[in-house]
């Protein structure tokens, strides 16, 4: 990556999920992940099965890691990076089916995680709301329109991971348009898709 800024972000991603904390969460995470994938939104007692955990402490054992699982209004588990929320704008090719991601880097790295031989990504610009489409595949990604399209990458401490990481770190639909964002916000670093997708691919790399 050419972009320092990108690969010192690069790096504190990769720092922040080696950490005895970080392999703790990834493979929480992970157990959760699977579980919506294969029996869909998760009851409590259900992801304490999977986790080993008490279900009174899911919640909170996971909000202790500064990483809010998403959940519906009956109290299921239906997020955790991965999402069955269809009103989510990041959407991907998982198992054969349509999921969701809670940013794009989610839409860039799940699909390699899961050794999707080519992945449809759909998004939207978070600017203007145009489509963003691709396609991921574990050697890179391709199809990309438009082609001008670029990410925001943002720092993944200090809070919860949504907040300080997932809701900045978006598509847009032109390298301007991204930089804008980053004038807004100076934590921020632009990158093209393809530098996203390798960024992506250092995280599902120690998956």
């Amino acid at each position: 990556m050419s972009n320092m800024r990108v690969q010192q972000l690069s790096d504190q991603l990769v720092a922040k999920w080696t950490s005895p904390q970080g392999v703790e969460l990834m493979a929480a995470g992970a157990a959760v992940v699977g579980g919506l994938l294969e029996s869909g939104p998760l009851a409590l007692h259900k992801a304490a099965e999977l986790l080993d955990w008490p279900a009174d402490q899911v919640l909170d054992r996971f909000r202790a890691m500064n990483f809010d699982l998403e959940t519906d209004r009956d109290g299921r588990i239906i997020g955790a990076g991965v999402s069955l929320d269809d009103r989510r704008p990041h959407t991907m090719q998982l198992q054969g089916s349509r999921r969701y991601g809670w940013c794009a880097m989610d839409a860039l790295m799940f699909p390699v995680v899961f050794k999707e031989s080519a992945s449809a990504v759909t998004s939207r610009c978070a600017s203007t709301g145009e489509p963003i489409t691709l396609t991921v595949t574990p050697t890179g990604v391709r199809d990309l329109t438009p082609g001008t399209a670029a990410v925001t990458l943002a720092p993944a401490t200090g809070a919860d991971i949504r907040e300080v990481f997932c809701d900045r770190v978006n598509f847009y639909a032109t390298t301007r348009l991204a930089e804008a964002a980053v004038a807004r916000d100076a934590d921020l670093a632009v990158c093209t898709v393809d530098e996203a997708w390798a960024v992506g691919k250092r995280l599902a790399d120690l998956f």
